[in-house]
């Protein structure tokens, strides 16, 4: 068998061949235009962000930092830092009111005295929750709450709530549960929904009740007061604060240490909190994380971020969230920008061709 005679080049094909030819060497060798600005694994070309003044560039950069967070459901990671340093500000103050007690020589017997004429809670709830976010649709809304009246309805008729929640709530493993949660006090729950269980008595069911997550019904199932020990330093605070400021006699006792500014004075404050075995209550602690949540969540409903979205998603959004008008989403960007921080700590926000991290 005589093999295939290779292609005959004429004078016809000559130019079509250097044209695949040329064409083909500068897809191998050429290089594309190189990002203008990195965020994470987001990119944007230099005409994507043609017109856009250096303030503008850097607050695209935290849209961008906060829709990946947003997407990749990081928000909790990304606040961490942030609910650190609340808890620790949070441990000073209970530090500042156990120096102005004893600088008043007030024990635990005129606390007690004091804590019993208004104690704290722990309520244990069931609920029904039909979900609407405040972002929601009006008309989601609208047919979320039109399903707490009808499930309000069928409970006045008589309808068992406990057999109820298992049929109807859509929080995850209410089935299972039949709505009860694990029992909260003042913190632990938002404050429209720790409002409505903490005005019921055992067995008495709320109205229907609208949180940020949607419309509630609530069942209270038991009150009981926490043990002294447990609320101390509650009552603690709001005794010294009674008697003067705490923040000024903290201070004062820093001053003493010679550790007046925030650098010295901070570490020797903490130190002492720990070894007087002093701690933040975990009620208010998981209050702080919610204050974060309840941000993340604002911020995100502004922005119109969600999760699940691609890297081209994130970067339309983060445009579109720079270039919207309104007024409320101008105040949450320029509120974003306060938190930079916590955006540089956990993504690399890069300006291709410049020596270090793009810096606010």
């Amino acid at each position: 068998m005589n093999p295939v005679p290779p292609p005959r080049i004429t004078r016809s094909t000559a130019p079509v061949l250097w044209i695949v030819l040329t064409t083909l060497l500068a897809s191998g060798c050429g290089e594309s235009e190189p990002p203008a600005l990195t965020v994470g694994p987001v990119s944007y070309s230099q005409d994507q962000l043609l017109g856009l003044s250096d303030s503008r560039r850097q607050s695209l950069a935290e849209l961008t930092a906060f829709a990946l967070a947003v997407a990749d459901s990081s928000t909790e990671a990304l606040g961490t830092p942030l609910i650190a340093e609340w808890t620790e500000d949070r441990l000073l103050e209970i530090l500042a009111a156990e120096l102005t007690l004893e600088a008043a020589d007030i024990g635990d017997d005129v606390l007690e005295a004091q804590y019993l004429t208004n104690p704290e809670w722990e309520l244990t709830v069931r609920h029904i929750l039909f979900f609407s976010e405040r972002w929601r649709s009006a008309d989601h809304r609208a047919e979320a709450e039109a399903k707490a009246g009808r499930a309000m309805a069928s409970l006045r008729g008589g309808a068992d709530f406990s057999a109820t929640a298992a049929a109807l709530s859509e929080e995850p493993g209410a089935e299972g549960r039949q709505g009860l949660l694990t029992p909260g006090r003042e913190g632990s729950w938002v404050p429209e929904f720790w409002a409505a269980a903490l005005a019921l008595e055992a067995g008495e069911i709320s109205p229907v009740t609208e949180t940020q997550y949607g419309y509630h019904i609530l069942r209270l199932e038991d009150r009981e007061i926490v043990p002294f020990e447990e609320a101390r330093s509650v009552i603690a605070r709001a005794v010294a604060d009674q008697l003067g400021d705490p923040g000024d006699v903290l201070q004062g006792w820093m001053d003493e240490r010679g550790g007046a500014d925030r650098e010295t004075g901070r570490p020797a404050a903490l130190e002492e909190a720990e070894r007087r075995g002093l701690a933040v209550p975990q009620g208010e602690v998981t209050e702080l994380e919610r204050v974060w949540d309840d941000l993340a969540y604002r911020f995100s409903a502004t922005f119109g971020f969600r999760y699940g979205w691609t890297t081209e998603q994130i970067a339309a959004g983060a445009l579109a969230a720079l270039s919207n008008p309104a007024q409320n989403v101008n105040l949450s960007r320029s509120e974003l920008s306060t938190y930079r921080s916590l955006i540089d700590a956990r993504y690399p926000i890069n300006v291709p061709g410049t020596p270090q991290v793009m810096q606010p």
